[in-house]
């Protein structure tokens, strides 16, 4: 089950309109042609995967990772089998489009110097997703669309704001509609109240001080959270407590679709409100049993999920979600503009 918001009737049509092309395309089983590519930056090098169909295309999307170690697949060595990225990139090719995605910066095939790690920013995953449309656009794609997950959508949303590169539209998949303190706040709260109030009263008094560009010793930081503000972290999550996606969202132009998920327990569904909300240019869609990671859930506890869905590579996507992107790309932005 799903449920949409629109901006206008326009946006109406346009979701019946491609949502047929999609199916034809569907029908006409593109297969991918893939090869791996290595984008050159200042720093170094970003390994990534391209995927293209067996029909010419000018259209390419950029699939941005989200948080922690999660690598191109969408997996990550914190037990995340999910591959959710790989299915949704052979989906995509499927429909006719080309698919991009990368290890980000210190992940997977792109890594650093461990002691390079301490000083890595959130700035410099925008970067490098800038980079990567910069090599799409010299891959002969007229049209470059990026889709962000969760961490990922802010990112594409600060590279749409910077104005360095021409983005054709953001697909936000499972983004967060807050700054990352509120987020951060919400997860904990659901994970520790109302049974552990002392140690979420201490990641409060944490999230405002690095709030404020303060660093806070590790031995300020209870055992317990340690994982979330540990000190090699806290100039990434000082950088990008800088950016509030409501603000991206007011002054962006491009069109957006935003994609929620009514199990998701990481980024609840009214994150995507929030942004339908703000965006000039924007479609919402929930699906009522997706997960965070992209697949559907039977339940909304937190444990049971990790267990059941996180760590489960053969589930396949949500039904609908490779249609919706898909059927975006394919038409929503010419039509839009």
């Amino acid at each position: 089950m799903r449920s949409y918001t629109r901006k206008n009737s326009a946006l109406n049509k346009i979701t019946r309109l491609l949502l047929l092309v999609v199916l034809l395309l569907s029908a006409a089983k593109l297969y991918a042609v893939e090869r791996d590519v290595v984008v050159e930056c200042q720093w170094g090098e970003l390994y990534a995967t391209l995927s293209m169909p067996d029909v010419a295309t000018d259209t390419a999307v950029l699939i941005v990772a989200g948080s922690g170690p999660t690598d191109r697949n969408g997996n990550s060595s914190l037990n995340l089998v999910t591959y959710s990225y790989k299915m949704l990139s052979d989906a995509l090719v499927e429909r006719g489009i080309a698919v991009m995605r990368y290890d980000k910066r210190g992940i997977g095939q792109s890594s650093i110097a461990p002691e390079l790690i301490p000083n890595l920013l959130f700035d410099d995953y925008v970067d490098d997703a800038e980079a990567c449309v910069n090599h799409l656009r010299a891959e002969g794609y007229r049209r470059v669309i990026i889709a962000g997950h969760s961490e990922g959508g802010l990112i594409a949303m600060c590279a749409a704001d910077r104005g360095n590169v021409e983005l054709d539209g953001l697909v936000l998949l499972a983004a967060a509609g807050y700054p990352i303190d509120e987020v951060l706040a919400r997860q904990l709260a659901a994970q520790l109240m109302p049974t552990h109030v002392g140690l979420m009263l201490r990641a409060t008094n944490i999230q405002q001080r690095l709030k404020r560009g303060e660093r806070v010793d590790e031995q300020d930081i209870p055992r317990e959270l340690l994982s979330v503000y540990h000190p090699t972290v806290q100039p990434f999550l000082i950088n990008q407590m800088q950016y509030d996606p409501r603000e991206l969202a007011s002054r962006c132009k491009l069109p957006v679709l935003i994609v929620t998920g009514g199990r998701d327990i990481q980024v609840s569904t009214d994150n995507g409100e929030v942004l339908d909300r703000l965006f000039e240019r924007s479609s919402h869609i929930n699906f009522a049993d997706m997960s965070h990671v992209l697949k559907d859930a039977t339940t909304s506890d937190r444990m049971e999920q990790l267990v059941s869905v996180y760590t489960n590579s053969q589930l396949p996507l949500t039904e609908g979600l490779a249609d919706a992107v898909a059927g975006f790309v394919l038409c929503g932005n010419d039509e839009a503009k």
